[in-house]
């Protein structure tokens, strides 16, 4: 390859001039790649479709990090969106993101934070602050500089707008939680009316948060592996251009916004360009989804693969036979006990075997293997209990996996060396208790099995029956009683499944 020279992206680097950036209207609290190749992305696409005017200027809710600033290169940087294609094709489109006007730092410029509280022109705050940003911190103080929890500076830049807009419910915000968690917006809210409390806040100003701003809960789903560094240099060649900030995510994007009965539409109307993203009034469902598509299939085959010596995701699912266990395990065991209507589950469920596919992703068994019982108890369980409810028989694939979680956890594979199970002492202590009352006979082994699937630890409750038990017993033998491979998957699946 020729080396050529590149110079650091900027708004005077040529590949730059003439671009149009959007005034600041958003607040984003949180600095990091997922935020910058999801949201952001989203905001400058939908700038460019709409004719918008929708810039963000960013704070670090946090002093630790990226020991450099966005400002070095005035906002712009690269987004690179790779995966399958539905032709089958592996894709990648560069995108140079306009939308990010500024970054701050919450710690040191805390007062340039507070000065956009009284911007009038901020309508809109996104956050992901790492799944535990919200939560409660009884040692979070009013006059900090700033305020130690995310919610907590929340608290204090509403009460800013508040006094400095008189409590005029226009001034109002609308709040997108972009967190990893269950009731994301309700949560903050819950939080930043607890902290208006115990500050002892004005009461008019507690009536205006509750009143006036509004809290969207959410579901975000895109991987976004972030900076490329494996290919940063192959990558500038590419784009003629120094980009300290580019940072890769798959194609696929999903943002559901929650709006429930009585809340505005979100000013920020990505839904109506942006097919990735819905507004519904029950994200439930699309959780329900996820969790039960996406990570339920992930957790279902990981065990299999690794007692089988397969260590990525990608290699499973391009291996024809990966590729029908799951072809088979979504739609004979997991979609049938879904709410959405089938059409959309099946195509959610086709989107995610391309993911599984994408050659850009790395994704690793071993990694996802880990906590992999209590995986299963929320991704996979109650799919495995509906079944056998539905049709009076355990679920073939879904016992098929949770058998060769048991052999996973016990060690009892060829691969067992490399890849040992990785979980709390008390889980991995358990399952030995456990595994030892397995003795040699068919007695013991079935007294074993049973005390697997009795265990609340696992699975919250007793799962255990005659039948998921004589079905569990039946896998262990099929998977140890000789090296399991995925040509005896293969049989299996075809000997559980009709087309």
């Amino acid at each position: 390859m020729t080396t050529t020279t590149v110079t650091r992206l900027g708004s005077s680097h040529p590949v730059a001039r003439g671009l149009r950036r959007p005034k600041p209207r958003i607040l984003q609290f949180g600095e990091g790649n997922f935020l910058r190749a999801f949201v952001d992305w989203k905001i400058d696409r939908l700038n460019e479709l709409s004719e918008g005017d929708w810039g963000v200027v960013i704070v670090r809710p946090i002093a630790a990090g990226n020991p450099h600033s966005l400002n070095e290169q005035d906002g712009l940087y690269t987004v690179f969106s790779r995966g399958v294609a539905e032709s089958g094709e592996a894709i990648s489109i560069s995108r140079l993101i306009t939308c990010v006007r500024k970054e701050l730092k919450s710690h040191g410029e805390w007062d340039q934070v507070l000065t956009l509280a009284r911007d009038p022109d901020i309508r809109v705050v996104v956050s992901n602050t790492t799944d535990s940003g919200i939560a409660y911190d009884p040692t979070a103080t009013f006059d900090a500089d700033p305020p130690i929890s995310f919610p907590a500076k929340m608290t204090r830049y509403l009460h800013e707008r508040w006094k400095h807009f008189d409590g005029d419910p226009e001034a109002g915000l609308q709040m997108l939680a972009c967190e990893l968690i269950d009731h994301n917006g309700e949560e903050l809210r819950r939080i930043v009316l607890r902290h208006a409390e115990e500050w002892t806040l004005e009461r008019d100003f507690i009536a205006w948060v509750a009143d006036d701003n509004v809290f969207y809960n959410t579901l975000v789903d895109r991987i976004v592996p972030g900076f490329p560094k494996a290919e940063a240099e192959d990558l500038r060649e590419e784009l003629g251009y120094d980009d300290l900030f580019m940072t890769t995510g798959e194609l696929f994007h999903l943002f559901v916004i929650e709006r429930k009965p009585g809340m505005p539409a979100p000013l920020l109307n990505l839904d109506a360009h942006d097919p990735g993203t819905i507004v519904t009034d029950d994200v439930t469902p699309y959780k329900a989804r996820k969790v039960a598509i996406l990570n339920g299939a992930h957790t279902a085959l990981c065990p299999l693969a690794l007692i089988a010596g397969i260590e990525t995701v990608g290699e499973s699912v391009r291996d024809a036979t990966g590729a029908h266990f799951l072809d088979q395990l979504l739609h004979k065991e997991i979609i049938p006990f879904l709410t959405l209507p089938r059409k959309e589950l099946e195509e959610f469920a086709r989107a995610v075997l391309r993911r599984f596919r994408n050659p850009y992703i790395q994704h690793q068994w071993y990694d996802i293997s880990l906590n992999g019982l209590v995986k299963y108890q929320t991704r996979d369980l109650d799919r495995l209990i509906a079944h056998g409810e539905r049709f009076g028989a355990p679920a073939p694939l879904l016992s098929l996996s949770l058998a060769a979680w048991l052999v996973f956890y016990l060690g009892r594979h060829p691969a067992a060396a490399a890849f040992p199970a990785r979980d709390s002492k008390g889980i991995l202590s358990r399952v030995g208790e456990i595994g030892a009352l397995d003795d040699g006979t068919a007695t013991g082994r079935e007294t074993m099995v049973s005390a697997f699937l009795s265990e609340n630890a696992f699975w919250g409750r007793s799962i255990d029956d005659t039948a998921l038990r004589a079905k569990v017993l039946d896998c262990l033998t099929y998977l140890t009683e000789v090296p399991f491979t995925f040509d005896r998957l293969e049989a299996y699946i075809s000997a559980s499944h009709t087309e």
